[in-house]
């Protein structure tokens, strides 16, 4: 550890059976120091005072518990806005929810012929989409299609109901035939024959589906892979980083870990990508631990723990370091949820004002530098 840390205070035992105190810096360092002036893994906590949430929202994990940095790591990644479906407009559109997504993160995306969930529908019917001759699509508006049974002998058709944001793989146009149902034709009378078009697709369960031509609603094209070599439509996050202009509709389809989000559909829009270097954490929860990313550019300052090679053989601090060791790795490379709060700025130079306790929300940005208040996140 750096011999620049200023004077310490004692802390609290982490455990009645625990003789070991935590010696915590008096001095408080910024994220981007603590790397530059210590080494990892280290023990280090956040001043609860500082963070400033909505009563309604407030943080998923305490910052105030003390925390096992544990290492630091740069890489490309993606930022995208959570779509959701809103069933009073019927149609898709962005949350103020964000997350981040990795280069090195492990799952696949479609892109969608959309920048972004407010562009305007291209195909308003199945048939503009057979003609179009779309390899793939998504549909925005709730689906009726027909079940392709394994007995090609039986003309049994179990109907399948589809919510919006699903995705079809197109095989080719079926024709098939069915019977009209005309009123006042007697029993022993068989029913006309009518002939209909449909659409044979595949779903995401790799099941075979009829969906008729005329079947109502809005469609979005699933673009092709950039890599024409490639045979899959679906493309990494990396390979979007690279090849992709932004905004960008996407679709996720498998892989990896979906992200911690209040509801989720899939469907992102990608608002841009950007090279950051953050420290991957754990919070020692009473109830547990918790991995969290926090990245350098926060303004979040934390006290040191004088002693964290002599913490380190603590039983809970060998536990979170052996969570670290194990998880950190898949942990960082996830699709993250971004948690954006304010935080207080509690230098000498920042004037004191009286806030209204009852007050939910934190200052606008009118008023942040008045009230010294700054804004920050975490990946969770």
């Amino acid at each position: 550890m750096s011999s620049r840390s200023r004077t310490s205070s004692q802390g609290k035992r982490w455990n009645g059976k625990n003789t070991t105190s935590t010696h915590w810096s008096s001095q408080s360092y910024s994220m981007k120091e603590i790397p530059d002036q210590f080494s990892l893994p280290l023990v280090v906590r956040c001043n609860p005072q500082t963070l400033f949430t909505k009563r309604s929202q407030p943080l998923p994990v305490n910052l105030g518990q003390p925390m096992l940095l544990y290492e630091s790591r740069t890489v490309r990644k993606l930022l995208a806005r959570n779509v959701l479906y809103d069933e009073r407009a019927k149609k898709f559109g962005e949350t103020d929810e964000t997350v981040v997504i990795p280069a090195d993160y492990q799952g696949h995306f479609l892109r969608l012929n959309a920048r972004t969930a407010r562009d305007e529908i291209i195909h308003n019917s199945v048939e503009s989409l057979a003609k179009s001759k779309a390899t793939a699509f998504v549909n925005v508006n709730k689906l009726t299609a027909f079940q392709i049974g394994k007995n090609q002998q039986s003309n049994y058709y179990p109907r399948l109901e589809f919510s919006p944001g699903s995705v079809f793989i197109v095989d080719k146009m079926f024709k098939g035939t069915t019977r009209q149902k005309v009123e006042g034709v007697t029993p022993d009378i068989e029913n006309p024959k009518q002939e209909l078009c449909y659409l044979k697709c595949r779903d995401e369960r790799n099941i075979d589906i009829l969906i008729p031509l005329g079947h109502p609603g809005e469609f979005i094209e699933v673009l092709p892979n950039t890599d024409e070599q490639s045979t899959k439509l679906s493309m990494l996050s990396s390979q979007i980083i690279t090849n992709q202009k932004f905004p960008q509709l996407l679709r996720y389809v498998y892989g990896g870990t979906r992200p911690r989000l209040t509801s989720y559909s899939g469907l992102f829009t990608a608002l841009d990508s950007f090279e950051e270097t953050s420290l991957i954490g754990c919070v020692l929860n009473s109830s547990g631990y918790t991995l969290v990313e926090l990245p350098l550019t926060s303004p979040l300052s934390f006290q040191i723990a004088l002693n964290s090679n002599d913490l380190l053989n603590v039983p809970v601090l060998k536990q979170a370091w052996r969570l670290c060791n194990k998880q950190s790795n898949s942990f960082a490379s996830d699709m993250k949820f971004k948690f954006k709060f304010a935080l207080r700025l509690l230098e000498s130079n920042v004037q004191e004002n009286k806030m209204d306790d009852d007050d939910d929300d934190p200052p606008s940005a009118t008023n942040s530098a008045r009230f010294g208040i700054t804004h920050s996140y975490i990946y969770l």
